[in-house]
């Protein structure tokens, strides 16, 4: 496989040089003297897609606005349009095949509507508003009426195609028609020319996902390092081998500096994965991608939830959601998600509670501006547990409940944070988007912390760890997004900067404690140590500041190219008691990629894009002259839409090479080592289907292969811990469409995982398996009057398989059970 990659490196580099000669030459040939005079016709390049998204760009190309009934284009596909056509002429072949026409509310401003309504009067575009009102006193006459024939309006949910459109029915697909993180602009999924992994609501709320790894495992080339599906205390992922970094709605989340407790999933709507270096509009990152968040926003219909799940282990958790208009103009809207929860757990002695709140509040200031308020508050409180311990190669055999902690092993956390984002449109053609965001997290933690078997492999040395964290970021996000064309070229341009702040004040301590047998456990020998004397409190802040640019260009119709580079700048400042290490980092990171659909419904792509991410960590053994770890990923693939919103797959092939990696200490796992080089290569494959009314699927494979590949203390050739050569995942359901079962609906589906080396020395790996799941599914709408009923009960792990779905990379604390079987059943109202 080295030899495949070197080839594709080699190709991607002629490819990349040669996409920009093409943008060089294609401007030089452009005559300047281009025709500026407006006519009534317009040149078309709309190919075969899902409506909503022909519309959108539609409404682009003409400047008229398309306002439709939202759920007037659902499945809804358009055969497109090229050439040079009137607008007039180009919406209708837009709507062909459809069953939709559409009526003129004023000049360039048109609604749609089905065949059966409205008819269209020829004309009523050059006659304007006074014509359009005619027209539907003519055509909407009332027969019962004892004056002149005037139609009543009708009022109904409408969707701006230009300014508001929706990015995708995400509730009732498994498809994704597009995604926004890869380019942050709105970008068909078959023109974004780099691996793109989407999680829509629907998936989520039929598999029942309450924590976010069990959504991510939809997503190819994830690995799970912790869950709080075994009482972790944090989410922990894998993207094609390296650690995943976290965003929300854009900025950043990250683990320890930002998050303390694992993510909450109740004001989700959907997840995306950028697989690859996002460092180019995201900044200092690791290689293997990053997981984006998208919160539920408020709607301009009044909708509000109520969803009670029981399971398993005194699993129980209320969510709400409740939103809609606060005036009559429909310019404030509001949406509040939240969430309870209370359980236990299959391990002994671990618990837990939660609270969540998540308002959001949107002010459509004018046609061109929006702002929109956003907040989140935790409080959790939960049992810290270390796993099970590695014994040789393997895991403890001993019973999955065995927990090997003690009963006051407990961390109490607070986050809260709140968001500001304005937008704000210029011109049809040009807007900008300020984002800004404040966290601030706190967590009291003891635990009875898991070093090791002695060599009896019976009696496990364990340290009492007291910890106080409290930690604080400010971030602020400002783009400016704009089309231009040059000569035959149309360009999509992103500019921006981001600037950064973050502070962390860290207390710690030690104490001794008793060692305890796995297998015949007494807990409680020796009462809780008091606090110990903390060591000297660790203080540290960081500023960052980044600028970027990109360009999305069209070169021909099925030709595109993406451009795009940043510039960063990290400063961070530590003091551990009187000693102060101080670090200062500057990175650069390009990225290029071009798509080329030889048919309108299969695209090829290939990409060069590179990481940079500073190291700098008080438990650090580097010094600050230390290199911050860089990487460069070559990556081609194959997209395919056969069925517009139906039938969607990709095919990627990529290599990353990752240089000055960090590494946990074999001889000290609290400290980190920055030393050699790291390899990541496979192949992902992601498919998502609805072909038929009721019937649904998503599935996906991945090959990693994740190595050392050079180092002075980790063997030359070790796999990366935790990640599997091979994983894979299938889940379908199926709902019954008419008939006495009408709503009745099944789902089912497996994920397996490989084998996988449980730390960097490869001394104990953790065995792979195969977890089956399955659903069934009542859904009853109108079951009252404007009240719908979702009944569902869900079985996870079947058959019953024992099996570790992650673990902390070290032999203490070496592997965290799955549950065994478990049901969740859950009853939610939805009322609008």
């Amino acid at each position: 496989m080295s030899k495949v990659f070197q080839e594709l490196v080699a190709i991607l580099k002629h490819a990349s040089r040669g996409a920009l000669c093409l943008v060089a030459l294609a401007g030089a040939l452009t005559s300047p003297v281009a025709a500026q005079e407006e006519t009534p016709s317009v040149v078309f390049t709309i190919a075969s897609q899902p409506l909503s998204s022909a519309l959108h760009i539609f409404a682009e190309t003409t400047d008229w606005q398309v306002s439709i009934p939202s759920e007037i284009v659902a499945d809804m596909a358009s055969p497109g349009v090229n050439g040079t056509h009137t607008p007039e002429e180009g919406l209708k072949a837009l709507l062909v095949g459809t069953g939709l026409t559409y009526r003129v509310v004023s000049p360039k401003i048109v609604t749609l509507e089905r065949e059966s309504s409205t008819a269209f009067v020829p004309g009523m575009i050059a006659a304007g508003t006074a014509g359009a009102a005619g027209a539907m006193a003519a055509t909407n006459g009332d027969a019962t009426a004892t004056g002149p024939a005037m139609a009543k309006p009708v009022q109904v949910p409408e969707v701006v195609v230009k300014d508001t459109r929706q990015r995708d029915n995400d509730t009732q697909s498994y498809v994704a028609e597009e995604s926004s993180t890869a380019t942050r602009t709105d970008t068909p999924f078959i023109q974004i020319p780099q691996s793109v992994g989407v999680v829509t609501q629907r998936v989520i709320q039929d598999q029942r996902a309450v924590r976010m790894d069990q959504a991510l495992r939809n997503v190819s080339g994830i690995a799970i390092a912790q869950s709080n599906e075994g009482e972790a205390n944090n989410d922990k992922m894998f993207c094609r081998g390296f650690p995943c970094a976290f965003f929300k709605n854009n900025l950043r989340n990250e683990d320890t500096n930002q998050v303390l407790t694992f993510r909450d999933i109740s004001n989700v709507q959907r997840l995306e994965v950028l697989k690859g270096p996002p460092s180019v509009l995201y900044g200092r990152s690791e290689p293997g991608g990053i997981i984006n968040i998208l919160t539920k926003q408020p709607q301009a219909e009044r909708y509000a939830s109520i969803d009670q799940i029981i399971g398993s282990f005194n699993f129980y958790r209320t969510m709400v959601d409740v939103t809609g208009p606060m005036n009559e103009s429909k310019t404030l809207l509001f949406r509040v998600n939240g969430a309870y929860e209370n359980r236990e757990s299959f391990r002994d002695f671990v618990e837990g509670q939660r609270y969540f709140i998540a308002p959001v509040f949107t002010w459509k200031a004018s046609n061109k501006t929006t702002i929109t308020i956003e907040g989140e508050y935790i409080h959790d409180r939960t049992t810290f547990d270390a796993g099970l311990p590695a014994v040789g190669e393997g895991i403890a055999q001993v019973p999955r409940s065995r927990f090997l902690g003690e009963p006051y092993n407990l961390s109490k956390t607070e986050e809260g944070r709140v968001s500001l984002l304005v937008a704000h449109r210029f011109t049809d053609s040009w807007r900008i988007e300020s984002q800004f965001r404040a966290d601030e997290s706190n967590i009291q933690g003891n635990f009875a912390f898991s070093d090791g078997l002695l060599p009896d492999n019976q009696s496990l040395a364990r340290t009492f760890f007291a910890l106080s964290p409290d930690i604080s970021s400010y971030y602020w996000r400002n783009d400016v997004i704009g089309k231009v064309a040059t000569g035959s070229l149309k360009h999509e341009l992103l500019g921006g900067v981001e600037l950064g702040h973050q502070t962390a004040s860290l207390k710690f301590g030690f104490a001794p404690l008793n060692n305890i047998d796995i297998f015949n456990p007494i807990y409680n020998q020796l009462p809780e140590p008091t606090a110990p004397d903390f060591l000297p409190n660790s203080r540290m802040f960081a500023n960052a500041a980044g600028a970027y640019v990109q360009d999305q260009v069209a070169l021909l119709n099925n030709l595109h190219l993406l451009v795009g580079a940043r510039g960063d700048y990290f400063y961070q400042n530590s003091t551990v008691g009187t000693d102060v290490t101080k670090a200062e980092n500057w990175g650069f990171s390009p990225r290029i990629g071009v798509s080329y659909q030889p048919i309108a419904p299969v695209s090829l792509y290939a990409n060069v894009t590179r990481s940079f991410q500073p190291i700098f960590t008080p438990f650090s053994a580097i010094s600050n002259v230390s290199k911050p770890t860089t990487a460069t990923q070559y990556e081609a693939g194959v997209k395919t839409v056969l069925v517009p919103d139906r039938l969607t797959s990709t095919l990627a092939i990529y290599q990353i090479n990752k240089r000055d990696a960090p590494v946990v200490d074999p001889a000290n796992p609290f400290l980190i080592l920055q030393t050699g080089a790291q390899r990541s290569q496979g192949v992902e494959f992601d498919i998502a289907a609805q072909l038929l009314a009721g019937w649904r699927a998503i599935a996906t494979y991945a090959y990693t292969d994740a190595r050392v590949t050079a180092d002075t203390t980790i063997p030359v050739g070790n796999r990366l811990p935790l990640v599997a050569r091979n994983t894979g995942s299938f889940w379908t359901t199926y709902d019954i469409q008419e008939g006495l079962f009408k709503g009745v609906g099944a789902g089912t589906g497996i994920f397996a995982v490989g084998q996988r080396a449980g730390d960097i020395t490869n001394s104990f790996y953790l065995p792979g398996y195969v977890r089956w799941d399955a659903a069934l599914y009542y859904r009853k709408q109108e079951i009252l009057p404007h009240t719908n009923l979702v009944a569902q009960l869900n079985f996870l792990n079947l058959l019953n398989q024992e099996y570790f779905f992650g673990g902390q990379q070290s032999r203490g604390a070496a592997a965290f059970p799955g549950a065994p079987l478990s049901l969740l059943g859950s009853i939610k109202l939805e009322f609008f």
